[in-house]
């Protein structure tokens, strides 16, 4: 068995040794001449795909939900110095970044330095992306190179690889998911799939492989979780093929850097936490988002969508048509035709006898851990079930694809190298490979260069309305936004999407603005605001210390007219500073009246003096508690006989929704009771999927969050149920209990 990894040797060591036999300017071109051949060719190719001449690229790639998020983050870089905390928006707090583990510290670093050439905040981001696609081409070039691939053919593996379907679908739509760092995992899990430990990987292989597992820990956690389960099933592997322990010391090491570097990544959100308390408004994941979010074959298989093929094109089509259940961003999986071929290869080479040394040894691994990436990714596979017993925090297991993207890309790359043994045959071969892999996975663009101009109108617009704002209102003033929306948990109402509150910031340059409400005390005092009439509510704020209020008309069903005409009056006309057909902006400074006001306080329990309602005969049987809390401390329905349990020395919480049925609206308020005592909640966080449920948009704003303290409840059994205040805060119905038992 020793011989196996004895027959890699050559195909390890041989870069280095080429590069060693040069000496003076020989050497230099060597070193470079592949990255900046990688480099010109993805730059060329993607500038090409976005119609480079005539794109503006001082416009967003993209400007819908997660890409407005990752937009603010990288503004926040760009404005600050860096993103984890923002005096600008959350005002008057401003908003702690880190409070939601989303920290892709590499991406930002990659961001503050190009915000040194380029200070537009677009452009600086919209150039950011580009750089780590090409930087995605030059890792997949490096690491296919270290595993034995030709140089010709490792160009074809870097150019499809940063312009797969994958990254051109998700651009900066999913910025924390550019796909650069992954090929160092991939070939770290392959050399040890192989069964060859680090100590024979090379010197320099082994530095940037292990230095690049410390930047993919340090990243977004996804890629570092799908990274960290290659390496551990790479290691089991090369140790059952060669039984030598150092295959799984090399495994152990590999772990404890992608996992060290993850936990001193995620420290921030963990201290930050600890000081202020987990927000109430991150919503917690189930184990089902695992398969709703989960890979499928058929996405990786079906063809670029729009495709000018007309076969594929209608193969697309009728994909569509079908309706496939859980049908939503792993639709952008698709490996395009040449990795298709790759990945149909690697799954028939696990039929094949097993063949020794050589590149052989690496498609084989690539093989096994493509099988292994199947079967915790898809639908129903091992990632929903270590979400069921482990942690449901990662549920976007489609995202797994980017490795078999790489695994079958490497493989067409050892095929050709295989095929075709003169240097002018594999150019020949790879060039022709190439460009039909460029050609058909570059349709991917298509979405990005059709939703330009809407994108370049829509941000003229925003730019018109805080223009007009800042030269009103001094720097530094802040803005109140209407309505009021919870972050993190909210969803599309109408022709407002979700994160559209970022976008007047986006484009501002001295503002303050409300929206995100991220701490528990912010959270609850915007949401306490909006029990306020306008007159009111603007007096508050103007005593508060801001100085406008900016209503986003496409945020309420009656495009805010009852909102605006209220706020007009409170205010007076001449104080309005813009109205255009989405947004409405009032100066309120004048309605300060001088008087202090008084801090935030805890909102007091609704029910304690107030009476019941009598049942209503057509509401029918009063609902169970299990019907409408989703969470109670760390329990989940079904409860069973046996109920929730909760911990009395730690602070836990209770989740779920509530409307007034019989009115067909929402509630006024709710509270939680234990046994006889009663506690409040924040009600009227984001539930779109009630609204969806039951088809009505009014119960949009129906979720509720209770903190209960630690050490309130006595150890043993109690029982737990809702009171819900109906919506004219007459009497209030009270759910049917369930059974909670409070441990040490």
């Amino acid at each position: 068995m020793k011989a196996r990894v004895d027959d890699l040797s050559p195909l390890i060591d041989a870069p280095a040794a080429a590069v060693a036999a040069s000496s003076g300017a020989s050497r230099i071109i060597q070193l470079l001449a592949a990255p900046v051949a990688q480099s010109l060719v993805v730059a060329m190719a993607l500038f090409v795909l976005l119609d480079g001449p005539r794109r503006d690229f001082h416009v967003p790639i993209g400007f819908t939900s997660d890409g407005i998020w990752f937009l603010a983050q990288a503004k926040s870089t760009v404005d600050n110095g860096w993103w984890w905390w923002n005096p600008r928006i959350g005002a008057p707090q401003g908003l702690d970044e880190v409070s939601y583990p989303s920290n892709s510290t590499v991406d930002q670093a990659l961001v503050w330095f190009v915000s040194r050439f380029v200070s537009e905040p677009f452009a600086a981001i919209n150039v950011t992306w580009m750089l780590l696609v090409v930087l995605s081409g030059l890792t997949a070039n490096w690491c296919s190179r270290a595993l034995g691939a030709s140089t010709a053919a490792a160009l074809l593996v870097g150019t499809l690889f940063a312009l797969s379907p994958y990254a051109l679908y998700r651009h900066i739509d999913h910025f924390a998911l550019v796909i650069y760092l992954v090929p160092f995992a991939c070939a770290a899990a392959l050399w040890l799939g192989a069964g060859v430990p680090h100590q024979r990987w090379g010197r320099t292989n082994r530095i940037v492989t292990f230095g690049g597992l410390v930047l993919l820990g340090l990243n977004y956690v996804y890629y570092a979780f799908f990274g960290a389960f290659c390496l551990l099933v790479g290691a089991a592997i090369g140790y059952l093929i060669n039984r030598e322990r150092r295959v799984l010391a090399s495994g152990a090491l590999s772990l404890a850097i992608v996992t060290g570097a993850t936990a001193l990544n995620l420290a921030p959100t963990f201290y930050s936490w600890y000081r202020h308390g987990q927000p109430l408004i991150v919503r917690e994941k189930v184990p089902a988002e695992a398969e709703v979010y989960g890979l499928k074959i058929r996405h990786l298989l079906s063809p670029v969508y729009p495709n000018r093929f007309p076969p594929f094109n209608r193969w697309v089509e009728k994909e569509a048509a079908a309706r496939f259940p859980n049908d939503n961003e792993n639709w952008t999986v698709r490996l395009g035709v040449v990795g298709s071929a790759g990945f149909i290869g690697l799954l028939a080479v696990l039929f094949m006898p097993d063949t020794r040394g050589g590149r052989a040894s690496m498609v084989r691994a690539a093989s096994r851990l493509t099988v292994a990436a199947l079967l915790l990714g898809t639908a129903g596979g091992l990632g929903a079930m270590f979400n069921l017993a482990v942690s449901p925090d990662i549920r976007g297991y489609n995202r797994i694809a980017v490795f078999i993207t790489f695994f079958a890309l490497l493989a067409v790359a050892m095929a050709i190298d295989r095929l075709f043994k003169s240097r002018r045959a594999r150019l020949i071969a790879t060039a022709f490979v190439g460009i039909i892999g460029v050609s058909d996975q570059g349709q991917a663009v298509h979405a990005m260069n059709q939703w330009h101009a809407g994108i370049a109108a829509d941000v003229r617009a925003l730019r018109s309305v805080v223009g007009s704002l800042e030269q009103v209102l001094p720097p530094g003033a802040m803005v109140f936004q209407l309505p009021v929306r919870t972050y993190m948990s909210e969803s599309d109402f109408g022709r407002m999407k979700q994160y559209d509150q970022f976008k007047p910031y986006l484009v501002s340059k001295s503002l303050r603005f409300s929206y995100p409400a991220s701490s528990n005390e912010q959270v609850r005092w915007q949401l306490g605001l909006t029990h306020l009439d306008m007159a009111t509510l603007g007096t508050r704020l103007a005593a508060e210390g801001f100085a406008a209020v900016l209503v986003d008309r496409f945020g309420y069903e009656d495009q805010a007219a009852a909102v605006v005409t209220d706020l007009r009056r409170s205010a007076g006309d001449d104080r309005v500073i813009i109205s255009t057909d989405r947004f409405l902006a009032v100066d309120i400074r004048a309605l300060a009246d001088g008087r202090p006001v008084a801090g935030p306080a805890r909102a007091p329990a609704l029910t304690v003096s107030m009476t019941p309602c009598p049942p209503p005969a057509s509401l029918g049987p009063i609902v169970s508690v299990a019907d409408q809390v989703d969470q109670i401390g760390e329990s989940r329905p079904p409860w069973g006989s046996s109920g929730a349990h909760v911990r009395r020395s730690q602070e836990w919480r209770v989740t779920g929704w509530a409307v007034d049925a019989p009115r067909r609206a929402p509630a006024a308020g709710v509270d939680v009771v234990i046994d006889r005592t009663v506690f409040p909640t924040t009600y009227g966080t984001d539930r779109g999927d009630v609204a969806q449920f039951f088809k009505r948009p009014n119960y949009r704003d129906t979720g509720f969050v209770a903190i209960i303290p630690a050490g309130v409840v006595a150890i043993g059994e109690h029982w737990l149920s809702i009171r819900v205040l109906t919506s004219d805060a007459r009497c209030y119905f009270e759910s049917a209990g369930v059974k909670v038992t409070a441990i040490e």
